[in-house]
C-alpha cells in the first residue's frame, strides 16, 4: 500500500487493514532460517497526519505470530502489540554510504522520499523491530544438548556423561604431552 503525502488531509488519514501471512512472507528473504508464521492475522491502525516539515505515523500493530526459539528450536506464539509512533522526515541528499549504529531513540524517526509513504515496509519495519535478537520460548529454556541434540525442556540428555568428556579434555591431553618444567 502506498500513499501520496499531497493527499493526506489537513485533519489526517486513518487506515484500517488486516494482513495475511502471504504479506508478511514478501518482506521475509525466501532462505531466511528464522521462519516467522501468523497465528492470526497482523490487525494494522494507523493515524496518518502531515505536517510541514514531516509525517507522522500514530497507532498500533497487533497479532500473533509464530517464531521458533533460538535455543530448543521448537516453534512457539509470540504476542504481537506495537504502538507505533514514527515521524517520517524527506530523506537528505547524501552521497555517502556512512553506517551508523541505530540507537533507541532512533527508531522514532524514519526516512521517505517526500511523495510517497510506503505503509506495508513500514508495517514490516514495525513488526520486524519488536522482535528480540534472541528469541526464546521461554527465560528458563534449557535448549539443546550438544552432544545428542536431545531438547533438554523435553527429555534428559543420552550422551555418555564422562570426566575426559569436557570441553577441556583437549587441553588436558595437550599437557600431558608437554615437558615437564622444572624451576631452578
Amino acid at each position: 500500500m502506498r500513499i501520496r503525502v499531497d493527499e493526506i488531509p489537513d485533519s489526517g488519514r486513518f487506515l484500517h487493514f488486516h494482513w495475511e501471512e502471504d504479506r508478511l512472507n514478501q518482506f521475509l528473504p525466501a532462505d531466511d532460517p528464522f521462519k516467522i508464521r501468523l497465528v492470526r492475522p497482523v490487525n494494522v491502525d494507523l493515524e496518518i497526519y502531515r505536517r510541514a516539515d514531516h509525517v507522522r505515523v500514530q497507532g498500533a500493530i497487533k497479532g500473533m505470530l509464530e517464531v521458533v526459539c533460538h535455543r530448543c528450536l521448537r516453534p512457539f506464539p509470540f504476542p504481537l502489540d506495537e504502538t507505533v509512533d514514527l515521524f517520517l522526515v524527506e530523506e537528505p541528499d547524501s552521497e555517502e554510504d556512512e553506517e551508523t549504529d541505530l540507537q533507541q531513540e532512533d527508531r522514532d524517526y524514519g526516512f521517505f522520499d517526500g511523495e510517497i509513504i510506503e505503509i506495508d515496509r513500514l508495517v514490516a519495519e514495525q513488526i520486524f523491530l519488536s522482535l528480540p535478537f534472541k528469541v526464546v520460548c521461554d527465560n528458563d529454556c534449557r535448549g539443546l544438548c550438544p552432544g545428542c541434540g536431545a531438547n533438554l525442556n523435553e527429555e534428559p540428555c543420552s550422551c555418555r556423561k564422562d570426566a575426559e568428556a569436557s570441553a577441556f579434555s583437549a587441553l588436558r591431553a595437550i599437557k600431558g604431552r608437554l615437558p615437564e618444567s622444572r624451576d631452578e
